[in-house]
């Protein structure tokens, strides 16, 4: 109720601001304005939809009424900050740069304003001129945090260390807020990208914990997925079970979700270890369909064809029923009981050879499914070797991970 009542007031404050320009000579100051814009905003990041689906509008009206002002207004320093609000929370530079070019606007730091333009423009460099020497901390609670996170993104490729530090500042200085919201979903993106599992597992919590009704939340999740194939988190299987801890945050059928994308991609790198940790994690969550249940059947066989030298694997990929596999990992079963064809026909030691008659690789073969496929002989070459080598055992199917 709280929610629809600030909807319908932030509308009803806009449309009164509107009228006013046709009816009385001041409309209503650009600094509440923009505070029933930051107060519709961090609805959205608390899960209402509409007052998400309203943001447009009151922007486009900002616009318009702010643009009405009379000069006198632009002495406050209150709608000064109020203008830089504006732009920075996705509103049109306009009001803003007739401001800059009746001079510095009162109130704020030398270069804020430019700063804040050249950024929203879509010049960096001059933003990063502008905007880096400042500091956050000196400026009026409404914009210390804006500050920060704009600094964050604009030195995000050249300084991680540095972006995460003006991340927490952002957080700090804008709790429960859009601020915040955005600031912890670039932390968590940061630390896939530097592998840095400790703060991933803390910050996701962290987003999850305050931000999972979010507006953004699923395409959170969905970079999240992204983010750890892209950037090769948990690639180190002692380092796995904080991958695991880090997913806890989501539930069951977006751990399953994100796991799958893992295992194959792993797989289709030649990371058959990764694979095969990310397959069988699958599986211990309870409640999978049987297409899930397939594809990690799947990658986890596919990943120890170099190894099992026993047969388990390769009877679990003859069982597996090609039907319940989309078309790209159809490539990959097909590809990997060749090459499991090949470690069958091959002798128990010295160089691996084509066996006799084998299937010619498909000419249509995706170039990914390739790579498995020469992983998985370079595999077969090292797995050859430790069979030679009298104290090594194999695993076989059935028996528990090492």
């Amino acid at each position: 109720m709280r929610r629809l009542s600030l909807l319908a007031f932030a509308l009803a404050l806009t449309t009164s601001a509107l009228a006013a320009q046709e009816s009385a000579p001041a409309p209503a100051p650009p600094y509440q304005l923009v505070r029933t814009l930051q107060s519709l905003q961090n609805e959205a990041a608390a899960g209402n939809r509409a007052a998400h689906a309203a943001q447009g509008k009151l922007l486009r009206d900002l616009e318009q009424a702010m643009a009405a002002q009379p000069p006198a207004v632009w002495d406050d320093p209150r709608n000064t900050r109020a203008a830089v609000q504006y732009v920075l929370s996705g509103g049109q530079p306009g009001p803003l740069a007739e401001l800059v070019k009746r001079g510095e606007p009162v109130g704020l730091p030398k270069g804020l304003a430019e700063g804040a333009l050249a950024y929203v423009m879509g010049d960096g460099g001059q933003a990063k001129a502008l905007l880096m020497p400042l500091d956050p901390a000196g400026l009026h609670e409404s914009l210390a945090g804006h500050l920060a996170l704009v600094q964050a993104t604009l030195i995000l490729r050249d300084d991680q260390k540095r972006a995460l530090q003006l991340l927490d500042q952002a957080r700090l200085a804008s709790p429960g807020s859009l601020v915040e919201e955005g600031a912890l979903r670039r932390a968590v993106f940061i630390a896939a990208e530097i592998n840095d599992l400790d703060r991933l597992e803390k910050g996701t919590a962290q987003y999850m914990r305050r931000f999972d009704r979010s507006v953004y939340a699923e395409h959170f999740r969905q970079s999240f997925a992204t983010g750890l194939v892209r950037f090769d988190i948990g690639r180190d299987p002692a380092k796995f079970p904080k991958l695991v801890a880090t997913l806890r945050a989501f539930d069951r059928e977006q751990q399953r979700a994100v796991l799958l994308i893992i295992a194959r991609d792993a797989l289709v790198r030649g990371r058959f270890e990764q694979a095969r940790l990310a397959a069988e994690e699958v599986a211990r969550i309870p409640g999978a369909d049987q297409a899930t249940v397939t594809r990690a059947s799947l990658y986890r066989a596919a990943s120890r064809i170099g190894i099992d030298r026993a047969g388990g694997a390769i009877d679990t990929l003859r069982k597996i029923d090609a039907a319940r596999l989309p078309p790209e990992e159809k490539d990959i079963l097909r590809t990997a009981l060749r090459v499991a064809a090949e470690i069958v026909d091959a002798p128990a030691g010295g160089a691996q050879t084509p066996a006799p008659g084998a299937a010619a690789e498909p000419a249509d073969l995706d170039p990914r499914v390739k790579r498995l496929l020469s992983g998985a002989e370079r595999s077969l070459a090292e797995a050859q070797k430790l069979l030679a080598d009298p104290l090594f055992t194999p695993v076989r199917s059935g028996d528990p991970r090492p």
